[in-house]
């Protein structure tokens, strides 16, 4: 019996490029309105990065405290090391509400909305979306991400950390997602039911099938109903 529906975020509910993209240009303007002489440019921070992660490579998944820290140690140039970390703090927090203000797939809310009614939803995402400043916790009752369980996907330390959560089997869970890997391979190895949202022009090759396919967010109930009746 299925009672669990997980979602992936990014790319499976909105489109996040153009997120993103939004988010660093605020970032870049609030910066350089309040750090005189100082330019920020993703392109060029290239080498802190390396840095960073050759430092500590866990900052790969920790998104948010990379960014910040990447924020920080650019600054340094600028600004004393505690303006610096002060100026970083406050940018993260300029970042993430502009990386939290999303442009849903069409019909997705509702989507969610009636799903809901039937099953307990939550998310499991290797990204920093929030579900709060999202405003899904009408739908969502509970959330893990890379950063918060240590490991991202494929890894199944997420899986399990929902499974944990909700205290179902994995059969009893049904995971949607959009990367053939991190989300379809990844779930089906944990023993999950799998539902790849197919994007366009991603071409990976994947090791496992999905249980079902869909194209649009709005296909979702049906999909789901596939998996109740086998």
């Amino acid at each position: 019996m299925i009672r669990v529906i997980a979602f992936d975020l990014d790319d499976t509910l909105w489109n996040v490029a153009p997120v993103i993209k939004r988010a660093e240009s605020i970032l870049a303007d609030w910066l350089e309105k309040e750090v005189t002489g100082y330019s920020y440019e993703p392109s060029k921070l290239m080498p802190i990065r390396e840095r960073l992660l050759s430092d500590d490579p866990s900052l790969g998944h920790r998104l948010t405290a990379f960014r910040q820290q990447l924020i920080k140690a650019s600054l340094v140039t600028h600004l004393d090391e505690q303006s610096a970390a002060s100026h970083a703090e406050r940018a993260m927090e300029i970042f993430l509400a502009a990386r939290n203000e999303v442009e849903f797939f069409e019909g997705a809310l509702d989507t969610l909305r009636d799903i809901a009614r039937s099953f307990q939803l939550g998310a499991i995402t290797n990204g920093n979306a929030d579900i709060h400043r999202l405003g899904l916790t009408d739908c969502f009752s509970f959330a893990f991400s890379a950063e918060q369980v240590g490991a991202p996907k494929p890894a199944p330390d997420l899986f399990h950390a929902a499974l944990a959560h909700t205290g179902c089997e994995p059969a009893e869970m049904v995971y949607v997602g959009d990367d053939p890997i991190k989300d379809v391979d990844a779930a089906n190895k944990v023993g999950l039911h799998t539902i790849w949202m197919r994007s366009k022009g991603r071409f990976i090759e994947s090791e496992t099938h999905p249980n079902e396919t869909i194209d649009d967010i709005r296909a979702l109930p049906d999909a789901i109903r596939k998996l109740v009746d086998r």
